[in-house]
């Protein structure tokens, strides 16, 4: 017998975690380099810091996943995570030295690690399993709104005020996301891929099997391919546009931005009802099979607005990523639990992705041009769709939602 889903105040409760969550972490994109800027910080100097936070980044995704799993409340890891996080935002304007920047992207590197698993474990204990790909779908529908908004208003607050407010309001944001945490209720869940959520204290041998499930190393083998297509192309469309485009070019890579998060907005849910319906495997082709595309298309196009249009197709990857990611760590966290620490080890592929994308497309950019390494990127895209349809298997399994109540406090 399968329970009711958790209840509506709970779920709009979750909807407005990941609006406002979206809003927050905005604040930490590219308005730190504008900021350090006017601070009078050099470019080697800027650099160092955001890689220090790219390193931090990286290194916590183990270590913040484990945490989580480890916490009996998921609700107090995301309360702490938006703790930390706000915190980091008030130590860049309260002290912006070398050091107070550098906790502040320590701080924030790690919380952020913490806050994405807790939240998708928050949501696999609200959903019954066969409502999960959906609501996933909803949470990246509402992060995308957040991301779109905030840009729009911390864009807005850099221009007309001083560049320091736009922490001031990362922080200020901080407090209806600790709010609309709060509206999710501690009892009234349901038991939904019931492994998935609950903490574990296992074994080193069944650590052993977890990291060698042929699932989860197949898909982190993936993930490493589509993020080494998809984290250099929209920086490398900004090069171009700033040499060609002239004054517009900061509106045009500012429709770059969000003509996505429209096409993630729209399509989401609908993401998540196929890889139900369909699985994994069959969504995740759709996605991945985007970037190529993308990729061959920016190497032969450069105009404004044809590129607006192509950059809108990264939505459609976004969208099947943003829901697949947390959905597929849980079939595996069904079986193996630790879904936070699979979380974790996913997270740590995005990042070896990202950091060789850039490192390998700057390299050809800077020898061959920029053409070609659009093209090098939509054959890493290639690739990673040719590993998907041999590689990964599909990890959608029947499921039983029991009746019991699991507590993500």
């Amino acid at each position: 017998m399968r329970s009711s889903p958790g209840s509506k105040r709970s779920l709009q409760g979750l909807d407005w975690l990941n609006f406002c969550v979206a809003d927050v972490q905005t604040g930490f994109g590219p308005f730190i380099a504008i900021y350090l800027t006017t601070q009078r910080w050099t470019d080697i100097a800027i650099g160092s810091v955001l890689s220090l936070g790219t390193l931090v980044a990286m290194a916590s995704q183990l270590p913040a996943g484990a945490l989580v799993d480890w916490m009996p409340s998921k609700r107090l890891a995301a309360a702490l995570a938006i703790a930390a996080i706000t915190a980091s935002a008030l130590l860049f304007v309260l002290m912006p030295t070398h050091f107070g920047i550098g906790l502040a992207e320590v701080m924030h590197g790690f919380a952020s690690c913490m806050l994405n698993p807790a939240i998708a474990a928050v949501t696999i204990s609200l959903v019954g399993s066969a409502a999960l790909g959906e609501r996933l779908g909803r949470n990246a529908r509402y992060s995308s709104l957040g991301n779109g908004v905030a840009a729009a208003v911390m864009g807005g607050f850099g221009y007309y005020f001083a560049p320091g407010s736009v922490f001031w309001l990362t922080a200020l944001l901080g407090i209806p996301s600790l709010f609309a945490l709060s509206r999710i209720e501690s009892r009234r869940v349901v038991r939904a891929h019931a492994d998935a959520a609950r903490p574990h204290r296992s074994t080193a041998a069944e650590l052993r099997a977890l990291f060698l499930d042929r699932r989860l190393l197949a898909f982190m083998a993936c993930i490493v391919m589509f993020q080494m297509a998809d984290a250099a192309m929209l920086p490398f469309v900004g090069s171009e546009l700033a040499a060609k485009a002239g004054g517009i070019a900061n509106l045009v890579i500012a429709a770059c931005i969000v003509a996505p998060q429209a096409v993630v907005a729209l399509m989401s849910p609908w993401v998540g009802r196929a890889a139900q319906r369909y699985g994994r495997r069959a969504v995740l082709l759709l996605g991945f099979g985007a970037e190529p595309v993308r990729g061959l298309l920016f190497g032969l196009i450069s105009a404004p607005i044809p590129v607006v249009l192509i950059q809108s197709i990264d939505g459609i990857s976004a969208a099947v990523i943003g829901v697949l990611l947390p959905l597929i760590a849980a079939d595996i966290a069904r079986e193996r639990g630790h879904f936070n620490l699979i979380m974790g080890a996913i997270g740590l592929a995005v990042g070896l992705g990202a950091t060789v994308s850039t490192a390998a497309a700057g390299a050809i950019s800077s020898r061959i041009g920029d053409h070609a390494a659009f093209f090098a990127l939509a054959g890493a895209g290639l690739i990673g769709t040719i590993l998907v349809w041999f590689l990964m298997p599909e990890t959608a399994r029947d499921q039983v939602t029991a009746t019991v109540p699991s507590d993500p406090r």
